[in-house]
């Protein structure tokens, strides 16, 4: 009986210390695939949300005022945009990738990419980064732990 507790727990501490390491497993071959999986998860959902945020903030960029069913449109893309970045499985599995290969700027460079790819123009993302806005969808997106560990 002494010799399979022995076996036992030699077997449990031999797992241990062959588990990889963030170092092993974070590399580009690794991360790629899981960041385009996840971004696009996250744009899919997404895509009726960044279009009404487009037309309403091209808009504003120009000096208009968005007209009425624009404003209806971004009311309700704004609620679906919160509740992707909130708890969306495209942004789930992005928090994931980046706490595990502890690359804490990993979200933001892929949302502000994937606003570039979409037709963000510059001077609506300047506006957005003016008015606050971009970095709240960011905070959004990163999640309370990441929050947390920017303010402590």
């Amino acid at each position: 009986m002494r010799h399979v507790i022995t076996i036992a727990a030699f077997v449990a501490l031999s797992g241990c210390a062959t588990a990889p390491t963030a170092e092993q497993i974070c590399t580009a071959d690794w991360i790629e695939p899981r960041v385009d999986r996840a971004v696009g998860r996250i744009e899919t959902r997404l895509d009726k949300a960044l279009g009404a945020l487009l037309d309403a903030g091209e808009s504003w960029v120009d000096g208009r005022s968005p007209g009425p069913l624009t404003m209806f449109r971004l009311s309700n893309s704004a609620k679906a945009l919160e509740k992707e970045l909130k708890d969306g499985r495209g942004v789930r599995d992005l928090r994931l990738v980046a706490s595990t290969c502890d690359n804490p700027d990993l979200i933001r460079t892929e949302i502000l990419s994937m606003l570039e790819r979409r037709g963000v123009s510059a001077s609506l993302t300047g506006f957005l980064e003016a008015t606050g806005l971009l970095d709240e969808i960011i905070r959004t997106a990163e999640g309370p732990t990441r929050q947390a560990d920017r303010s402590g």
